[in-house]
């Protein structure tokens, strides 16, 4: 009991560790309502296969309604419409593996005169990029 217990204690502190560098790395480029803005994270873990994760950010994807989800390798890519205007919004991610690590970015793009608060965005980012971890 105590060797799972330690294990899961474990796995959950390298998630958490993971998940708070993926927010300390969230960027967001572009200008509110004047240009498409892309908000950014990454975050890299030791040992995680790079078919695995992706396959799990797909699957998420899915689960949460995107459309269009498509993986190819190590990129996943998909979009979603909700404003209305026929204009979607795009997320992608890109997982990438070297020397026994690997990183998983993830990339949301919205369209010129949408918003989105950075927070919500940052939170949903991470938490793919953590599920993709396991």
């Amino acid at each position: 009991m105590r060797m799972i217990l330690s294990t899961t204690l474990a796995a959950f502190l390298v998630a958490s560790a993971a998940t708070a560098g993926c927010k300390e790395n969230f960027t967001v480029e572009g200008l509110p309502l004047l240009s498409q803005i892309q908000y950014k994270s990454h975050a890299t873990y030791k040992g995680l296969d790079r078919t695995t994760a992706a396959k799990r950010i797909a699957a998420r994807l899915r689960d949460e309604g995107f459309k269009g989800v498509k993986r190819e390798g190590g990129v996943v890519s998909a979009w979603q419409e909700t404003t209305g205007s026929g204009r979607p919004q795009t997320l992608r991610f890109i997982v990438t593996e070297s020397r026994g690590k690997t990183t998983i970015e993830g990339i949301f793009t919205i369209q010129q005169g949408q918003v989105a608060g950075n927070r919500v965005v940052r939170d949903n980012i991470c938490k793919v990029i953590a599920i993709a971890a396991g």
